[in-house]
């Protein structure tokens, strides 16, 4: 996962932008701790207003009616957040990163280049017209059933289609302006459908003159196609996941100021209570983060942050792995049936001591994961390369997400294995660590088929070089 700073639209070299020894990947965790940040800040203040109940009202004026729209807007702020930390720091970072009139204004052809600023914006539109019939039709979402798992996604995309309809234009007039950049327009989505629309026109046979003209599906077309079919499947997990997710963070704050406090009081708090507590807040707290910064990688991909995709796994065992450890996939295959479930394990036992051991370093293993997501700051996207990430956990191993949560799983799910085996029957304990080892199985093999898809970077080659062990530092 990652991509490159600097792409090229004529070749399929990818560089990671640098300057001296310094990549300008190495400080985006700057914008994903003001990520994190935000969404506790923004925890708090929902639970101190009840705003989940009575909507977001700023001085005085009501901005949102509805529960959903209020945890959206929510995300909306994160987003705000962590792309102008983004902006500013690269703006900062290097010089390259400034602003490149395009050479038709510098030129004074104003009209010209306003006639290609609405063709762009006219077929960015066309491309989401298709995406959002494409999500009313799919019926894995539900639209026509109104399945009320997906309907925050459809919400979502109301917002966008309203909100690029009003103010699509003027960003692609500015953009194209004063970030002018070649490489950039070549992975731009609005000039990409262009040449998709016209792609079929280039097999009718115009003589050689016109055919010159005509455009060709290049390798550069194949990765955007990847790329956006990323982003089309993991960006309504990602925001179900964060509606899901948000509000029991939102609670949790609650109960650690007020419910926690008189439960302390009340000389009824158990270690039992501990346990159940701690793994609730925590897990409430660190998924909120993790799905709330991966999000933002998935939904903006823009010049102006250089997090544009540069590569999309090409290979279809890539996306199989990948896919099966996501909905509805991980049902289909049975990965999460086979082994037992976190909250069921640390029920199981009746010696709590041994129940913290095993959860705290559960949660910490969470927390290490969580903290690669931050590491990527707005660049994070499975699948993808969209800038090479070689600090924070990264410096130590090359997959610390897929380390840290296959060793939390182990942590938390093996002594329940053991516990079955002794008190339920050793068929099911059988059952249940043939799940964990095809879990463990699976993320190995996206760990191999990242690598290999990374390997065309030269910067990836040198991250490697650099960090030798790809799970467990000086071992693994």
């Amino acid at each position: 996962m990652a991509l490159n700073n600097k792409n090229t639209a004529t070749t399929d070299v990818i560089a990671t932008a640098t300057k001296g020894d310094k990549w300008v990947t190495d400080y985006a965790w700057i914008s994903g701790l003001a990520g994190a940040l935000t969404v506790v800040a923004l925890a708090a203040w929902y639970n101190a207003g009840h705003i989940l109940g009575k909507g977001v009202s700023v001085a005085g004026w009501q901005i949102t009616h509805t529960r959903l729209d209020s945890i959206l807007f929510a995300l909306g702020v994160i987003t705000f957040v962590m792309l102008t930390i983004e902006l500013v720091r690269i703006y900062l970072w290097d010089d390259r990163f400034k602003f490149t009139v395009a050479p038709k204004v510098k030129q004074g052809h104003y009209f010209s280049f306003l006639i290609e600023s609405v063709i762009n914006y006219l077929f960015y539109l066309s491309l989401l017209s298709l995406v959002l019939w494409f999500y009313h039709s799919a019926g894995e979402y539900g639209y026509i059933r109104n399945n009320a798992y997906y309907q925050s996604w459809f919400r979502f995309l109301d917002i966008v289609w309203n909100g690029y309809l009003w103010v699509g234009l003027p960003y692609v007039l500015i953009t194209r302006a004063i970030k002018h950049s070649a490489e950039a327009d070549a992975r731009d989505y609005g000039y990409y459908f262009q040449r998709v629309v016209a792609y079929p026109f280039s097999f009718i046979n115009l003589g050689d003159k016109q055919k010159q003209n005509t455009p060709h599906f290049s390798d550069i077309d194949k990765k955007i196609t990847r790329g956006l079919l990323v982003k089309l499947f993991f960006t309504p997990l990602m925001t179900v996941f964060f509606v899901d997710q948000f509000p029991h963070l939102v609670g949790n704050i609650g109960y650690i100021f007020d419910g926690l406090p008189k439960a302390l009081s009340s000389g009824s708090f158990t270690h039992r209570s501990l346990n159940n507590d701690f793994f609730n807040i925590s897990i409430s707290f660190i998924f909120s983060i993790d799905v709330a910064l991966a999000w933002v990688g998935y939904v903006i991909s823009s010049r102006w942050v250089d997090n544009q995709t540069s590569s999309a796994e090409p290979t279809m065992l890539g996306w199989v792995v990948c896919l099966a450890c996501y909905p509805p996939f991980q049902f289909v295959l049975g990965l999460y049936y086979g082994a037992p479930g976190e909250r069921d394990s640390i029920n199981l036992y009746d010696n709590q001591t041994l129940v913290t051991i095993f959860m705290t370093m559960m949660l910490a293993s969470y927390f290490v994961y969580m903290s690669a997501t931050l590491w990527f700051g707005t660049r994070f996207s499975n699948l993808t390369n969209r800038g090479i990430i070689r600090r924070g956990p990264f410096a130590y191993i090359r997959h610390p997400a897929y380390a840290s949560k296959n060793f939390a799983w182990w942590c938390i799910m093996f002594p329940a294995v053991i516990y079955n085996a002794t008190h339920s029957g050793v068929e099911l304990a059988i059952i249940q660590i043939i799940g964990l080892v095809l879990l463990s199985y699976v993320y190995y093999c996206r760990a191999i088929t990242e690598e290999r898809h990374l390997s065309a970077d030269p910067c990836y080659r040198e991250y490697c070089e650099q960090v030798k062990y790809r799970f467990i530092p000086k071992v693994f």
